[in-house]
């Protein structure tokens, strides 16, 4: 069974075979959209355009059929199919957050409170953290969240992937190799994963298209990032602010906001939602009971009273 890179090269190798003739080779290109006298490669902007392979949709449709319910993987914060990005500053518990988020799809179970419609396969490539930091903190947040999470819950723990043009390619045929098929991927985290410059327009706009081959078989992506830091005072800046291009944020069909505000605790802000859902904020607290070892439970709050830091914050450094 082949690792990662291993797959990565050789699924590069395949498309450039095929290009060059060989029959033999598996196609998996994207279709190329091109203008009639434009050459290959040329179409519309001058830029060759990915196309999915579905047919036109005529408004005549849209008028006589019903309209589809959103189903939900966490109603009403992340429809099924959606690319969704959590963001945040440095510590503000994100990947606590999402380590949780993936455990509770996997169960199945509510999180934080939000409704779980049904047990979902979860992939967390997780590009950040050592295999040893994950182990403990998925070990702690299961045992505070009570849950005994089976094989519906899996791991990629730096491997080293990339976004590049064959790099949803390869990380699939990797999963297929290890029989997982997973209908929702956390990605921790995009600049970890990004081939390119996160400030950049151009590099983050392919990087979405990059992710087509996963978005298209329906499954759920979700990407942290980082939030630019708070303005200065004296200084005007829209306080909910992804770090880098704008596009990183615009290619997203949900993304949410995550402050810290206390002591184990951080605001959770509805930032977009293509569904028009509207999210009041709410206030997240950890809680490791003392245990900096021990399981770590997390428990959602309307009130949005923001608690002054104490002098000692058991949860300034994560572990």
């Amino acid at each position: 069974m082949g690792s990662w890179a291993t797959i990565h090269a050789q699924t590069s190798r395949a498309h450039g075979a095929h290009a060059k003739g060989h029959p033999r080779a598996l196609d998996r290109r994207p279709v190329r959209w091109e203008s009639p006298g434009l050459g290959p490669g040329l179409g519309v902007g001058s830029e060759a355009r990915m196309i999915q392979d579905r047919p036109l949709i005529y408004q005549q449709e849209i008028r006589e059929q019903p309209l589809l319910p959103v189903c939900w993987d966490i109603e009403p914060l992340i429809a099924r199919g959606d690319r969704v990005v959590f963001f945040g500053e440095f510590a503000t518990f994100k990947t606590f957050l999402m380590q949780s988020l993936a455990l509770h799809l996997a169960a199945p179970a509510p999180w934080l409170g939000f409704r779980v419609e049904e047990q979902r396969r979860v992939l967390y490539v997780d590009e950040e953290m050592n295999e040893r930091t994950m182990r403990r903190r998925s070990k702690r947040l299961e045992a505070g969240a009570g849950l005994k999470v089976e094989r519906t819950l899996a791991f990629a723990s730096r491997l080293g992937v990339r976004f590049d043009a064959h790099g949803a390619l390869a990380l699939l045929a990797y999963l297929r190799a290890q029989k997982f098929d997973p209908q929702v991927m956390v990605i921790d985290a995009l600049r970890r994963v990004l081939v390119g410059d996160e400030n950049e327009a151009r590099d983050v706009a392919q990087f979405w298209r990059n992710l087509e081959p996963i978005s298209r078989s329906g499954t759920t992506v979700i990407v942290t990032h980082h939030m630019n830091k708070p303005p200065m005072a004296g200084k005007r800046a829209a306080r909910h602010r992804a770090s880098g291009s704008t596009d990183i944020l615009a290619g997203s069909d949900a993304s949410f906001a995550v402050e810290r505000v206390g002591p184990g605790t951080v605001k959770f802000t509805g930032i977009k939602s293509r569904d028009d859902v509207e999210l009041a904020p709410f206030l997240v607290r950890l809680d490791d009971h003392g245990d900096r070892q021990g399981p770590v439970t997390l428990t959602a709050a309307a009130s949005t009273k923001e608690p002054a830091p104490p002098a000692d914050d058991v949860f300034r450094r994560p572990a």
